[in-house]
């Protein structure tokens, strides 16, 4: 089978190198490399002409845009979404990942977990053990990586049963993990029967739930963060278009007002966080896991502040 990785870019030279050595190093040969850059400054598209890719130009610099661009310009029958600061570690990373589709009734498959290295960034490797990049997300159970202090990959209702390398998952349409990003594998033809303007990876993965099988593959990926003052600098810009309505999904989880306030009441206990920072540190003893309380409370607080003070200032 052949796999289109699809890699939307924007001033990326920081990751770029790591990011496409990671790829091309696969023992996996049948792929093409859509490099899809958004006006890039500075030197991303002078790197990725040291490697063999495609370069299309993504005028409006919207990613999820690009995603759309790199889909009709793709000559593959599986499409892999990875990012500029997506870096895969193992060289068999491809074969695994495309192994499930053997199976006809999967349609998408996706790493059980983040990877780390002991050099990343404290960012990286905190967003590594908790399954994602926002702990009030993880407390609302909204992430689709492996948690350590949780020790599952997702806190939704699913069916899954055990493959070699592999869970072939069956979703709940009405509980869908924030899955599709970071490395994902769609089959191009899964994709041809639904409205995929703009690719947004939740609405997606809402789209094709009844459609079919996903897989939980046992492999990771790094996905590396800058530093601190970047982690909440990309809080508040999210947080902002939402607010402004950039960003406009058609499915959100289906949160109720209850769990926000279940989870709201859990966090100010403050205790229950301080626990789970030692059931992760158990599971991964790693002195990253100080960043948790730190990191919970401080995206609480920008939260609570946008989305009651704030969203006005903005608007204005």
């Amino acid at each position: 089978m052949k796999v289109s990785i699809i890699l939307p870019t924007y001033n990326n030279e920081a990751t770029l190198n790591e990011c496409l050595d990671g790829i091309t190093n696969q023992d996996y040969d049948d792929y093409e490399i859509l490099l899809i850059d958004g006006g890039s400054t500075d030197k991303t598209i002078e790197i990725a002409k040291n490697y063999n890719v495609k370069i299309l130009n993504n005028l409006d610099k919207v990613e999820e845009r690009a995603r759309v661009l790199g889909i009709k310009k793709a000559k593959g029958d599986i499409l892999c979404f990875i990012d500029a600061d997506n870096i895969v570690l193992e060289k068999d990373w491809l074969s695994k990942m495309v192994k499930p589709f053997e199976d006809r009734e999967i349609i998408g498959s996706d790493t059980y977990y983040f990877s780390f290295r002991k050099r990343d960034p404290l960012v990286t490797r905190y967003c590594a053990l908790i399954g994602g990049d926002d702990p009030l997300a993880i407390y609302l159970g909204l992430y689709d990586r492996y948690n350590y202090f949780k020790n599952k990959w997702t806190d939704f209702s699913h069916k899954e049963e055990e493959k070699e390398g592999y869970l072939k998952i069956k979703l709940d349409k009405n509980n869908i993990p924030a899955m599709g990003s970071n490395g994902f594998l769609f089959r191009k033809n899964a994709l041809k029967v639904i409205d995929y303007e703009p690719f947004i990876h939740s609405d997606i993965i809402y789209k094709l739930a009844e459609k079919g099988y996903f897989a939980k593959v046992n492999v990771g990926i790094v996905h590396v963060q800058k530093d601190v003052n970047d982690f909440f600098k990309k809080k508040i810009r999210r947080i902002k278009r939402r607010l402004l309505g950039e960003i406009k999904l058609q499915h959100n989880y289906g949160v109720s007002k209850k769990r926000l306030i279940f989870t709201l009441l859990y966090l100010l206990l403050i205790i229950p966080v301080l626990f789970d920072t030692l059931k992760g540190f158990f599971r991964k003893p790693t002195i990253t896991w100080l960043f948790h309380p730190i990191a919970t409370y401080s995206v609480l607080f920008l939260y609570l502040y946008y989305f009651t003070i704030g969203r006005f200032l903005i608007k204005k």
